[in-house]
């Protein structure tokens, strides 16, 4: 997220596994924070059981063929599916792959845009549209389902301002991580997490956690 786009208002989802992050941004400050019981785990329990495969078979066909708008797949591709139990491997329609992740993504968005109106600031311009990061935001058309629902523009958000491997640079599930490593070092910006030399240890903890992530 830039300071341009902090400045002008933008609502920042963060799509992981378990729940969903909600941020909204106005005038250089975060204005409002929600989460939501709803991950990208759902989705992938969503497709275990629609395909009746293995989860961790879910995940990845999740994350390698997934598509959160069924319109964007044609009708005549196939993916292969594990069976569970030790049974052969299925050939079924990308396009059923698609109907069973749709539903679940609207829901969550559906969610976010209720959540804001619970909270008052449903009416609140964001002119910078949505940025949607964390694993979730991997499926393709997830920005077009996103903009259908939101109402608003939605981009994915990549990590900017660093270097690395272009599979971590590309990918929007470590753009948080990424984000806290290189929070600002002002004391005033990292309120929220003390100052001086507590602040100091906690940031270089997180660093020596993702230099073993990512060596």
């Amino acid at each position: 997220v830039s300071t341009e786009e902090k400045e002008l208002g933008i609502l920042l989802i963060d799509l992981g596994g378990g729940t969903t992050d909600v941020g909204l941004f106005r005038d250089g400050a975060i204005w409002y924070t929600g989460i939501l019981p709803l991950g990208g785990d759902h989705i992938s329990n969503d497709i275990a059981v629609g395909l009746r495969t293995p989860t961790s078979d879910a995940e990845e066909l999740k994350k390698r063929h997934g598509c959160a708008l069924t319109a964007l797949v044609r009708e005549d591709e196939t993916i292969e599916v594990p069976s569970v139990g030790g049974r052969k491997a299925r050939h079924l329609s990308r396009h059923i792959l698609s109907e069973i992740i749709q539903p679940r993504v609207e829901e969550i968005f559906t969610l976010v845009v209720e959540k804001l109106q619970e909270s008052g600031y449903a009416d609140r311009v964001v002119p910078g549209g949505a940025i949607l990061t964390g694993g979730g935001a991997l499926s393709k058309g997830i920005e077009q389902c996103a903009e259908r629902i939101l109402q608003i523009s939605s981009r994915l958000g990549l990590p900017q301002g660093v270097t690395g491997p272009p599979e971590v640079l590309s990918h929007p599930s470590f753009a948080t991580a990424i984000g806290l490593i290189s929070f600002p070092r002002g004391g005033a910006s990292f309120a929220g997490f003390g100052r001086g030399r507590s602040r100091t240890a906690w940031h270089r903890r997180f660093r020596e956690w993702a230099a073993e992530l990512w060596p």
